[in-house]
């Protein structure tokens, strides 16, 4: 006998005799699914699972917003692959990306993730391997278990602005349930969509073939976010109700299993029947909906999401963003950004006496927490020729603190034996609870060191102030180098060590040839910081190289612990602020490379004659595609796609 299930409020599937699956579809339409993998995939209780857990959350579960499930933007981002010929794992990884979402998913996320995480994925394996999921892609020739990790599938991840089926679906649902797109325009937007080159290149993208229809879908996108996913009241009503199971959790009230057993409507009852009088009165408050006070301010650092869809025009032999063949839609997406910027950077930090400032760099703000410890707040300041910039680079903070925590990870698993400042993600008790969604992700707690008077540059390629040097003398600070190097190349002898001073702020760094930083810090200490800087190095590098990117050259800072004398990395290491990284594909020998760093500002900078002067405020263009440029960096990197 057959069998139906409404996925959601879009689709509804029949599950048929012959083990076939009919998905009957209002925005995608009707298809069969005859694959042996996707058929049983679609029946296994794990993919089902998800027909109860919403997108929005408990605004989904008490119909403040329209219910688009968790089943059914799954089954979407699989249709979508699958309509422009992709590959049956392809449409496998689709099915899974949304696998471990837990209940109440994002109010989860929420209260359970540490610094520079996210719940459900660092619990995604573990998960996974309590499913029959494993067994299934087994029995059908998928023993390496890929298509659970839907980054390595452009057509199902891809980051902003591009098209992705995630990111697709889900805006496609969300822009006809509230009422921002027809479901016609929806319908328009899916019979537009091809994959270029192909389906199966892997440098494949989702892409839109009518210019007028990807705009109307661009601004569709934007008004869900202004007025569905960025809500303010949704957002209180969201870490309001994440506080009570967070609390819960840790108390031991309520076992984190639990959270991938129920749907949101069951574990709602079940929250309830936990919470304490408190927060049952929380409880009740938020089921009388969103109150007038909760729309007053969108918390800080939401994050801002915009589209700029890939186009694929008749006869073109490349697509091009809407923005480059609609220059009016290219302002018009700056402008929202500009207005949703003004309340997602921050340039100056305000304990409210918490813990005392000891000082400000250009980029840090560092406050005293007790004897041993400081705490490193990283702001969204910039500087450039020793200059701080008067505005600041949206999410730029919370990118280089995660940035330094991963290779914090990556070295010290490459080097057992060395030490580095790094304690903490987590704020520190006295931090008032107003000031923590501020907070959070940028900070951290680090060992008080005696900080050394030298900053520890390592060049493993020829290039900049470097390559300036070489031409004139054939020396790079001072040290004679191989001869006919051209610009760009790799040092012959591999990396080499080339230190500076380091100079107070608005002053400029000096470089010095290793003997002089050994006359300033002495001896045993310059040799080690000498040659740990160079392991540092090779062991970045030669993990950069895996991610696609090439570290040209990078800076270290190192100081003593005051109890042993020993030697500690310290302050940030390999973010785009302290190291120059390029793109491995289009590395060439014999000119200047793209870079993922602030060597963007820079150029402007130059070209506009303001290089080195005081009080320069970044045009918004300037400062979001300086921001895109150190998230791309996070990205390739770490492989992350943190939704900061």
């Amino acid at each position: 006998m057959s069998s139906s299930l409404s996925s959601g409020s879009f689709q509804t599937l029949d599950f048929l005799p012959d083990n076939t699956v009919v998905i009957q579809d209002k925005i995608y339409g009707k298809h069969t699914i005859s694959e042996p993998v996707l058929a049983e995939l679609l029946r296994s209780p794990a993919v089902l699972r998800l027909e109860g857990i919403g997108l929005h959350g408990q605004t989904d579960l008490l119909g403040i917003t329209h219910t688009v499930t968790r089943l059914e933007h799954s089954i979407g981002a699989s249709l979508l692959v699958r309509k422009v010929g992709a590959s049956v794992a392809d449409q496998v990884a689709g099915l899974l990306h949304d696998i471990s979402h837990t209940v109440l998913s994002h109010d989860v996320d929420g209260a359970l993730s540490k610094p520079g995480e996210s719940f459900h994925e660092v619990q995604k394996s573990r998960y996974i391997l309590t499913t029959e999921l494993p067994q299934i892609l087994i029995k059908y020739g998928f023993t390496d278990l890929k298509p659970f990790d839907e980054e390595l599938y452009p057509l199902v991840e891809m980051p902003a602005p591009h098209l992705c089926a995630d990111r697709l679906d889900y805006s496609l649902r969300d822009a006809v349930a509230f009422g921002k797109l027809t479901i016609e325009d929806a319908r328009r937007v899916y019979d537009s969509l091809t994959a270029f080159p192909d389906p199966s290149s892997s440098r494949r993208l989702l892409v839109l073939q009518d210019i007028d229809l990807a705009l109307t879908y661009a601004r569709a996108y934007m008004e869900c976010d202004r007025n569905v996913w960025c809500n303010p009241a949704h957002a209180v009503m969201s870490r309001k109700v994440g506080q009570l199971i967070g609390d819960l959790v840790k108390r031991g009230a309520l076992q984190e299993r639990v959270l991938w057993s129920r749907s949101d409507r069951e574990f709602w009852e079940l929250l309830k029947s936990k919470v304490d009088s408190q927060g049952l009165e929380i409880i009740k408050y938020i089921e009388k909906g969103p109150h007038a006070e909760d729309y007053l301010r969108l918390p800080r650092g939401t994050k801002i999401r915009t589209v700029d869809p890939d186009i694929l025009l008749p006869k073109a032999e490349q697509p091009s963003p809407l923005s480059v063949l609609k220059p009016e839609f290219a302002e018009e997406r700056q402008e929202y950004i500009r207005a949703r910027q003004a309340t997602s950077t921050l340039t100056n930090t305000d304990l409210q006496g918490a813990l005392p400032l000891i000082a400000r760099g250009k980029v840090r703000d560092l406050y005293d927490v007790d004897e041993k410890t400081l705490l490193f707040v990283a702001t969204d300041r910039i500087s450039a020729y020793d200059v701080i910039m008067e505005n600041g680079i949206p999410e730029k903070g919370v990118l280089l603190t995660l940035c330094t925590k991963t290779w914090f990870k990556i070295l010290t698993d490459a080097i057992p034996s060395l030490r580095t400042h790094f304690l903490t993600l987590d704020l520190p008790p006295q931090i008032p609870e107003s000031l923590r969604p501020v907070l959070q992700n940028r900070s951290m707690q680090v060992r008080k060191l005696k900080i050394l008077p030298i900053e520890a540059i390592v060049r493993g390629y020829i290039t900049g102030s470097a390559w300036n040097e070489y031409k004139k003398s054939g020396t790079v600070h001072g040290i004679k180098v191989a001869e006919g190097l051209q610009e760009s190349q790799a040092f012959p002898d591999g990396p080499i060590y080339t230190p500076s001073t380091k100079a107070e702020q608005g002053e400029h760094d000096e470089n010095i040839h290793p003997d002089q930083a050994a006359a300033i810090v002495g001896e045993p200490y310059a040799s080690t910081i000498a040659s740990l800087s160079i392991q540092l190095y090779k062991a970045a590098h030669e993990y950069a190289l895996t991610r696609g990117v090439i570290i040209a050259d990078t800076k270290f800072e190192f100081g003593l612990d005051p109890e042993t004398n020993e030697v500690v990395l310290a302050d940030e290491v390999l973010t785009p602020d302290s190291s120059r990284f390029w793109p491995k594909d289009s590395y060439a020998v014999g000119r200047g490379q793209q870079s993922f760093d602030k060597q963007f500002l820079r150029d402007w900078l130059t070209s506009e004659g303001l290089k080195g002067k005081p009080g320069v405020r970044m045009t918004d263009e300037i400062a979001q595609k300086t921001s895109a440029k150190y998230r791309e960096a996070w990205e390739r990197i770490t492989g992350g796609s943190h939704q900061i």
